[in-house]
């Protein structure tokens, strides 16, 4: 397990540096070099209460599993990585910190969207995209490209089977409150109302600005 000070959502990339001993103990404990680049992965969780380093944090109980690139490691055991988040767990027991945090987990399922939880979903994709014309506009920044690049995206097969909610979550979301609000909701009626929250912040943040 990898506790952090941010929440890792499902499609989401995560960027990590790997320098602490326990963890450069993890890495080499589950590292595939079968890989090219090699991969791990591990669960990673939100501090509640504490910080990242030395342990003796209070962690949230539901997170995420990452499957992490190494795009670098150092001969000390340090590491670069590039982690993306796949499924959602809840924590069933913490384990001993011993040599590292470990936990025993249980997968949480996802429920199917209904039509109109993607109706729901497409018309906050529109709500997007308009501030971020507006966002760019007052900028004086061409907008479309950007938003073409989104489109890339969501089209990319290795995210096929990952949720339309928490793709478009990765994007939108970039506080760990609403991050891990968000990885608790099970329901996709419960998800979107997160996201509705989000929006109504930026929308909020963008019109001050201006």
């Amino acid at each position: 397990m990898f506790p952090l000070g941010t929440a890792l959502l499902p499609s989401a990339e995560l960027p990590l540096r790997i320098f602490e001993p326990r963890y450069r103990q993890m890495l080499s404990d589950h590292v595939d070099t079968s890989a090219d680049p090699p991969t791990a992965s591990f669960g990673v969780v939100l501090i509640a209460r504490g910080v990242e380093v030395g342990g003796g944090d209070v962690r949230c109980d539901v997170g995420a599993m990452a499957h992490a690139e190494i795009t670098d490691r150092f001969p000390d055991g340090r590491a670069d990585l590039t982690c993306t988040g796949t499924y959602r767990f809840r924590i069933v027991e913490w384990l001993p910190d011993d040599p590292y945090p470990r936990a025993r987990v249980q997968r949480l399922p996802e429920q199917t969207p209904t039509p109109a939880d993607l109706a729901r979903l497409d018309a906050m994709n529109q709500r997007l995209y308009s501030l971020m014309r507006q966002k760019f506009e007052f900028e004086g920044q061409d907008p479309e490209p950007v938003i073409a690049a989104l489109a890339i995206m969501d089209a990319d097969p290795a995210i096929a089977g990952i949720s339309p909610i928490h793709r478009f979550a990765g994007r939108v979301t970039s506080q760990p409150h609403d991050q891990q609000r968000l990885l608790e909701a099970d329901a996709p009626a419960g998800q979107l109302d997160v996201l509705d929250d989000v929006l109504d912040g930026m929308e909020a943040r963008l019109h001050f600005g201006r």
